[in-house]
């Protein structure tokens, strides 16, 4: 086997095994993340809540270079923590899932990599709550309680969605989405 059928290989691999991992979480009603290396085998895996997990700072030297993977349960896009939290710890790629078989994902791409991603998508307030809550303001929307609440997380997710196809390869990542 040559190197090239090698990395074939080892890719396919990674493919199945990011699938089935998310495929069997995806249904969960809470967030749980997955740390994997890229040949797929598992380094860690974190529990956590309705809306977030919450990763020991001892535990970022882990990500360096690997695959951190995590359910959303509500159904949308990476927050603007989430992409905070994976360009500041080195991790390779970051995805998330939602229990529709959405997957998003946002990984090194060949060239030089810009770590300051999530700070500037922190400084345009892409994602942020306070702007998603004024721009449900302004569309004159009627919802109140959860059903406000959940408007304004879709808002969130939206607005991180449109600046990742935006801008993410300006900073050296690749951003897809597609089905598990």
């Amino acid at each position: 086997m040559d190197d090239m059928d090698e990395k074939n290989n080892n890719y396919e691999l990674l493919q199945k095994i990011l699938h089935d991992v998310e495929e069997s979480k995806r249904s969960f009603g809470y967030e749980i993340g997955t740390l994997l290396s890229p040949k797929g085998n598992l380094i860690k895996e974190y529990g956590g809540e309705a809306h977030g997990i919450k990763i020991p700072p001892e535990d970022f030297p882990l990500f360096e270079g690997n695959i951190f993977t995590h359910n959303h349960p509500g159904g949308r896009c990476f927050t603007q923590k989430d992409i905070l939290t994976f360009a500041d710890s080195g991790a390779f790629e970051a995805r998330a899932t939602t229990p529709q078989g959405t997957y998003y994902s946002i990984k090194e791409g060949d060239g030089e990599i810009n770590r300051s991603i999530g700070r500037v998508m922190q400084e345009e307030k892409s994602g942020d709550y306070f702007k998603a809550a004024q721009i449900f303001k302004e569309l004159n929307l009627k919802q109140t309680g959860i059903a406000r609440e959940n408007k304004i997380y879709d808002i969130m997710g939206d607005e991180v969605d449109k600046w990742l196809e935006e801008n993410a390869e300006e900073f050296g990542y690749v951003y897809t989405k597609g089905e598990i």
